[in-house]
């Protein structure tokens, strides 16, 4: 190798955008063998469906291994459809909901578009808008004292698009359906509704039948919460024939493996096992929710498997995440706008939230 390669300096080629790019942050991630209660991710505490094991030996003992899966996921994508009533050419199946919000955003995002969200959602949103790297802009509509979404500002904002979290992160509140379509009549652009906690809130919430006559509406969804596979990285995004053709035209070749399609089938039609499950997140967020109070806490109804919690006046909610910290106890704190008075918990087994919640009543 000659000096002149030995001197090689990536950072001149880098595109100059990137220096002041700041990238998503997730929440932290300790070993697999830490003894660690780990309640800051938002994954489920249970399994996934026991019928797993099973599909996976059948893809291995068939030899599927060494031969591509199917390009558009075509059984899944059926399955869904079924179920909402819809064209399986509206569906497309991702690699992680993440994918469908990206290729969201490459196929219609520009140079001075303007992406439009309530403040806080889902953080990854402004983090897309700066992604394109082509002067597009992010609008940040400041959600009422009461951390609902301010609908009249956001029917009054201009852009391309509108993006929020239904139900909402970190807050965990679910919007009135009726309000959020009116919402969707009313923006001269795209909406998404990501619903990636829809699982867990009241049934006949989701958006997703509304694409039908919204053809602005896009929803998204995820296999990580409510079926325990956030080790997977399966979602899916549902729009008009129309748009989801333009969305699909930029998705990676096999962009889901032929184990995360089958195993997210197994789990998708495994529905008793699902929704036993799903009702013991919400039984323990009900009962979590209810404790916390009794200390002082403030925390709205959620509609998520977590809670978004105003400790009582006096303690520090960045204090009090670190103290659970020290004792492997990792819950979320943000340290920006309203979030920072407020500690994000997700919902863990009966016996992980009697030990946060006796290791906070300690604390106190």
């Amino acid at each position: 190798m000659d000096s002149e390669n030995k001197n090689f300096n990536p950072e001149s080629y880098i595109r100059k955008e990137l220096y002041s790019f700041l990238p998503y942050t997730p929440g932290e991630q300790p070993g697999l063998t830490t003894s660690t209660i780990k309640l800051n991710t938002n994954e489920n505490p249970y399994p996934p469906s026991p019928k797993i094991g099973k599909a996976v030996e059948g893809v291995l003992e068939k030899g599927l291994l060494r031969k591509y899966p199917n390009y558009h996921s075509r059984k899944l994508q059926e399955l869904i459809a079924k179920d909402f009533d819809l064209d399986p050419n509206q569906i497309l199946v991702t690699n992680g909901s993440d994918e469908a919000l990206r290729l969201l955003f490459q196929t219609f995002v520009g140079p001075g578009d303007v992406v439009v969200a309530p403040d806080p959602t889902y953080s990854y949103y402004p983090v897309l808008t700066e992604q394109m790297m082509v002067g597009a802009k992010y609008l940040a509509i400041p959600v009422l004292e009461n951390l609902h979404f301010d609908l009249e500002a956001l029917k009054k904002s201009k852009g391309k698009l509108l993006c929020f979290a239904h139900p909402n992160a970190p807050t965990g509140i679910a919007e009135p359906k009726e309000e959020l379509l009116a919402l969707v009549k009313s923006f001269n652009g795209l909406v998404l509704s990501d619903e990636a906690y829809i699982d867990f809130a009241a049934p006949d919430t989701s958006l997703i039948p509304h694409t039908k006559d919204h053809p602005n509406l896009l929803v998204s969804r995820t296999f990580s919460k409510s079926y325990a596979l956030a080790g997977l990285r399966v979602g899916y995004i549902v729009g008009s024939l129309e748009t989801i053709a333009w969305i699909r035209k930029l998705k990676d070749s096999y962009n889901v493996g032929i184990l995360d399609q089958v195993i997210a089938e197994t789990s998708y039609t495994d529905k008793d096992y699902f929704l036993e499950k799903r009702n013991l997140v919400i039984q323990e967020r009900s009962r979590l929710k209810s404790n916390l109070e009794s200390l002082g806490f403030t925390i709205p109804d959620s509609s998520t498997n977590f809670l978004f919690c105003k400790p009582k006046p006096g303690v520090s909610p960045e204090h009090l995440y670190l103290s659970l910290k020290e004792k492997n106890i990792l819950i979320r704190y943000f340290s920006y706008g309203i979030c920072k008075d407020y500690i994000r918990i997700t919902i863990g087994t009966k016996e992980e939230n009697d030990t946060l919640f006796q290791t906070i009543q300690t604390f106190l």
